[in-house]
């Protein structure tokens, strides 16, 4: 019982580090929850330093946060299955569900945070390749479908407005992986399944905006 709640305490604290925070901070001298997209996340974090210092500076700090934040994933199920071998499957559900939850929800910005996708980019590519990539694919695809029918801006850019800013689609898509992992990896399965619906809530306000723009 000792170890389930160290994997709980642990995975909530490790989660609860806000890379995008940090960096924004040294980096840009900005809050990124005041400006952008206001998400504590890698894109909003290219798109602030790619405005402040450059293309190069931009995609630097985008990959800083994204692969520190899909660290703190991998770290925290990898400890996890090693405090309780006899059951990996619970230790890295609850890790996966807890570190997630802590990247959404620090404690360290008065329960505000990011929306959790680098985090469980992470957790599968520690886990699974195969099911990373098949997330991936699928969270792209159903974003290049829904742009063609729910479009951000038809002026813009049509791929780069689907892969940065469909939010509709992109969650549609991490719905829909849930069904190869279900056939394909249970173990997977299990932590998409607690992890998806806090992703889902995260964006309910991104959500809504769409919505709103494409309304008008």
């Amino acid at each position: 019982m000792i170890n389930y709640i160290l994997i709980i305490l642990i995975s909530y604290l490790v989660g609860s580090f806000s890379t995008a925070f940090v960096v924004n901070k040294l980096a840009n001298k900005v809050d990124p929850r005041s400006t952008g997209s206001k998400n504590l996340g890698a894109l909003n974090t290219l798109r602030i330093t790619y405005a402040k210092k450059g293309k190069v500076a931009g995609i630097l700090a985008f990959l800083l946060v994204f692969l520190v934040d899909a660290f703190k994933g991998a770290l925290v199920v990898f400890l996890s299955m090693s405090l309780i071998p006899e059951n990996t499957f619970v230790a890295a559900v609850l890790a996966s569900f807890f570190v997630i939850l802590g990247h959404n929800y620090s404690i360290l910005l008065k329960f505000d945070g990011g929306r959790g996708a680098a985090t469980f980019m992470g957790i599968l590519l520690f886990l699974d390749f195969k099911m990373f990539l098949i997330w991936l694919g699928s969270v792209i695809l159903f974003s290049l479908i829904f742009e063609l029918f729910i479009p951000i801006d038809k002026k813009r850019n049509f791929f780069k407005r689907a892969l940065s800013d469909q939010i509709i689609g992109r969650l549609f898509g991490e719905i829909f992986a849930l069904i190869p992992f279900y056939f394909l990896n249970p173990f997977i399965f299990g932590i998409g399944l607690v992890s998806t619906p806090l992703i889902l809530l995260r964006h309910k306000d991104r959500v809504k905006e769409q919505l709103k723009n494409y309304k008008k």
